[in-house]
């Protein structure tokens, strides 16, 4: 059961992200083997995001069509418990659980970089991105390389700025360094607290506390150029985490998916705690299409909870921690509530 909801939700996935992108394949006249490749390399990611919706499906249907048959009354009348009865049900949510992690960690990130490669290059070529490397942003740019710390989208700045001019023969003419970096409505970039030196003949040093500077590159190819979490594996984001908070710099949303990275994946065993004792309530009223419809509706709240919980966190307002792991106390809290009026 738990497979074909899987796979039930992962061709859904799919077949409605391609709906939404077939405008802009067509724009850009992407063969149908650039399009089968980027879903293929998108299948991971997609096995991740929707394994949690799956799993809650496939628990509600499995439980209330045993229930239905009387097998749990049978079950519980031979002394068997309901944490007995339950588990083989919790192992296999544990399973996918176990196979979401090792997912996100040897799979999704290779698989992701893939297909945002086909979509940059091959579904819409001819932009410049920038690349991540040395737990920094690159960008090789007409007359230099722009590089950054970190990547604001919502207040369209950049930290950790830094801006190398060189020559024909690339040979460094002029280093710009700046702790922020805004891009202005005019296409002018704004820094602040920084350095500029120059190497003609002799070195010289001006220090700025604010300043304007044109650059060709625009903050449009920090941002379609910027590396998502997804790409990254536990090791390679907390390594990018730890540098930038010893440089000082704000990078809390990325503490935020760092968390969510063990998080998440073990949301497939919490929802499953909900799952199983809402199915056990009322067993013999609406059959299969009442346990679709409840897990559709729990699914829809479980993630509004998620989404609120992590934007909170990104934007400060939960610490990191808490907000990545929230969800799944609150979700795990509930279903042991409803656990103990189960057999009531």
């Amino acid at each position: 059961m738990a497979a074909a909801a899987v796979a039930g939700f992962l061709a859904l996935f799919v077949v409605i992200d391609f709906f939404e992108r077939a405008d802009e394949f067509l724009k850009y006249k992407a063969s149908a083997g650039e399009v089968f490749r980027y879903y293929l390399y998108s299948v991971p990611n997609i096995f991740i995001l929707t394994s949690p919706v799956a799993v809650l499906l496939a628990v509600l249907i499995t439980v209330s069509l045993r229930a239905r048959a009387n097998e749990f009354t049978a079950l519980f009348s031979g002394g068997i418990g309901i944490g007995r009865a339950c588990a083989p049900i919790l192992a296999g949510c544990a399973a996918i659980s176990a196979l979401s992690l090792v997912g996100s960690e040897i799979l999704a990130p290779r698989a992701n970089r893939k297909a945002r490669e086909i979509a940059q290059f091959a579904v819409r070529p001819g932009k410049v991105y920038a690349e991540f490397s040395l737990n920094r942003y690159w960008i090789r740019g007409s007359n230099g390389i722009l590089s950054a710390q970190v990547v604001h989208p919502e207040k369209r700045e950049l930290s950790g700025f830094q801006y190398l001019e060189v020559d024909g023969d690339f040979r460094l003419v002029r280093r710009i360094d700046a702790r922020s970096a805004t891009f202005r409505e005019d296409g002018k970039w704004l820094l602040r607290g920084g350095t500029e030196r120059r190497f003609s003949g002799s070195l010289e040093t001006a220090r700025f506390t604010e300043k304007e500077f044109s650059f060709p590159e625009t903050l449009l190819a920090f941002l379609e150029g910027e590396t998502p979490p997804e790409e990254m594996t536990y090791a390679q984001l907390s390594g990018y985490v730890r540098d930038s908070v010893a440089r000082g710099y704000d990078v809390r949303r990325y503490e935020v998916d760092l968390h969510a990275k063990l998080s998440y994946p073990l949301l497939n065993v919490v929802i499953s705690l909900l799952a199983i004792p809402f199915a056990l309530r009322s067993p013999r009223s609406g059959g299969v299409w009442k346990s679709i419809g409840s897990g559709l509706f729990i699914g829809f709240v479980c993630w509004i909870l998620l989404s609120a919980s992590l934007s909170l966190g990104r934007k400060g307002v939960l610490p990191p921690l808490l907000a990545a792991w929230l969800p799944d106390l609150l979700i795990a809290s509930a279903g042991i509530s409803l656990f103990r009026y189960a057999r009531r």
